[in-house]
């Protein structure tokens, strides 16, 4: 089953463009992602550009072996340093336990179009994972939701103590908490098969004293290993001083990158896409971040970095950026730049938003003297069980009738079981009291106008109540219909749960748990990366 990504909810119009007429949006983009000759082109120009090729690898290989990775993974490293290969990059804020349904969905999506690119265009290509470790939005990656063993709605989160209001993820030290959130999912869920070799690949990664960053890193490379798919922390002290050039430019340049998203926000807003980043003038797109991340920007001849506020002049603010690199993070706007510094970027896979605002930053990569990567959309799916589907199929439902939400879907049901002879009679006394009341309201407006609106109100108060009955007649149908409700209850909470779709809320874990390691491979093989439609993926 597939569905039209224009039929997803809360669709932006750009990002609808961007599959569908790709021509009224080609300016803000460095390629189109459906031309083959698009992803040739790039990778003659960004695999012969200089850039720290043996320092980079170094770093990545002493990375990747400390989350325990396996040599398909050090055999791409080597390729990035030796052979010239270019990368097929995703990344993700570190969530729990691998966080989000669609950042396993970006990684397969990044492996099986490098996987096609080595097989039709000239070259080599490695999948590569940027981990977004100088994030500090904890509230987004510290908690899972899962359906219980009782099929109810459940959120497990886990307690990350910070020194500072805005720390960086790679700051998040795991503490003892950390142990009571993984046995709250053991006692959540279901005893499988798989059970206890799933919970002590998560004991075995997500440790008290270790970082959010390596907790995350160590559990998806135990899920990605044999695939070859390189991590990369970004918050390394040895990559921000490869990379420091970035932000050396951006000091000294007044922020080119702002300048440059300023005037593409403008043209998205004159067109009626609107931009998905909001920026002011004299911010910067570089934060400082020696403890918790604090903004920076113009003031005067100089420069301020705020909370608390410390006032800078120019030779200064570039000397801490020379001498401290690690003090330093760009920010969304920024870190694409960063990171292309750093990789031989062909593509970069991302969702909707990323699309979104990549389209503000074209003009950035032109300023910076980078070629701006193609855009590929990550895969976006839902995982079908067959219990879930034997229930759609029961009532006649896909997934956008779910996606409708479950209120209709239960006065829909409910409706059903209302006696065609009743629902007849309830809609044809109402219309017939409409319709006597309409002439009466106006005989009384024409005996004395000052009651018209007493003649209004009792109408409206009159229509109340029939709404109010037929709400009860409805109530009553569901009672006794409690069978279907219950059924369509579980379809909506495993499809779209808190009304939300289930790549963005649902986790990888409660599945891994119930189908085991070969989740995984079946994932990978379904999955299919040229198909631009939502995917159900059956299981």
């Amino acid at each position: 089953m597939s569905i039209p990504i224009k039929d997803l909810p809360h669709l932006p119009p750009l990002v609808r463009d961007y599959f569908y007429d790709y021509g009224k949006v080609a300016e803000y983009f460095g390629g189109d992602f459906r031309d083959a000759d698009a992803f040739a082109r790039l990778a003659d120009r960004v695999s012969v550009r200089p850039r720290p090729r043996k320092a980079s690898a170094e770093i990545l290989a002493e990375q990747n072996r400390s989350y325990g990775c396996g040599e398909a993974t050090l055999a791409n490293i080597r390729k990035l340093a030796d052979d010239r290969a270019c990368a097929i990059v995703t990344g993700q804020q570190v969530g729990l336990f691998s966080g989000p349904l669609y950042t396993i969905y970006k990684a397969l999506t990044a492996i099986k179009l490098a996987e096609s690119l080595a097989h039709r265009a000239h070259g080599s290509f490695v999948p590569v994972f940027w981990l977004a470790s100088d994030d500090h939005d904890l509230a987004e990656i510290d908690h899972l939701v899962l359906l219980d063993k009782d099929h109810k709605l459940e959120e497990i989160r886990c307690a990350i103590p910070s020194l500072e209001p805005k720390i960086p993820a790679s700051g998040m030290i795991l503490g003892p908490e950390i142990e009571d959130c993984i046995k709250r999912l053991e006692d959540l869920t279901r005893e499988t098969e798989f059970k206890a070799s799933v919970l002590a690949k998560l004991r075995d990664a997500y440790r008290p004293g270790r970082s959010m960053v390596e907790a995350f890193a160590r559990f998806m490379t135990s899920l990605f290993g044999p695939s070859g798919l390189i991590f990369i922390d970004a918050a390394d002290p040895r990559l921000k001083a490869l990379g420091k050039d970035v932000f050396t430019r951006e000091v000294a340049d007044d922020s080119p990158s702002t300048m440059a998203v300023l005037d593409a926000s403008r043209k998205l807003r004159e067109t009626g896409y609107g931009e998905q980043v909001h920026l002011h003038e004299g911010i910067l797109n570089l934060f400082y971040a020696e403890r918790g991340r604090r903004a920076i920007q113009r003031a005067g001849a100089g420069f301020e970095i705020k909370d608390p506020t410390l006032a800078l002049a120019r030779g200064e603010l570039l000397a801490l950026v020379s001498d401290k690199p690690q003090f330093f993070s760009p920010n969304v706007l920024l870190r694409p730049i960063y990171q292309d510094a750093l990789l031989p970027t062909v593509a970069y896979v991302g969702g909707p938003g990323e699309i979104a605002y990549f389209a503000q930053i074209k003009a950035v990569y032109e300023r910076f003297g980078l070629p701006m990567p193609v855009i590929y959309p990550r895969k976006s799916a839902t995982i079908l069980e067959k219990s879930v589907d034997r229930i759609l199929k029961k009532y006649g439902l896909d997934l956008p009738a779910v996606w409708s939400g479950s209120d209709k879907l239960l006065s829909a049901v409910a409706e059903e079981g209302v006696p065609e002879s009743l629902s007849g009679a309830l809609a044809a006394a109402k219309s017939r009291q409409k319709q006597d009341f309409t002439g009466l309201a106006a005989q009384i407006a024409a005996f004395e106008p000052t009651l018209a609106p007493s003649a209004d109100l009792a109408r409206s108060k009159m229509d109340q109540q029939w709404d109010f009955l037929e709400k009860k007649v409805l109530a009553a149908a569901r009672k006794r219909n409690e069978i279907a409700v219950r059924q369509l209850g579980t379809a909506v909470d495993s499809l779209f749960p808190n009304r939300g779709l289930q790549e963005r809320v649902f986790n990888i874990v409660p599945y891994l748990l119930k189908y085991g390691p070969g989740l995984m491979e079946k994932l990978g093989a379904s999955i299919a990366i040229d198909d631009f439609d939502h995917q159900a993926i059956e299981l």
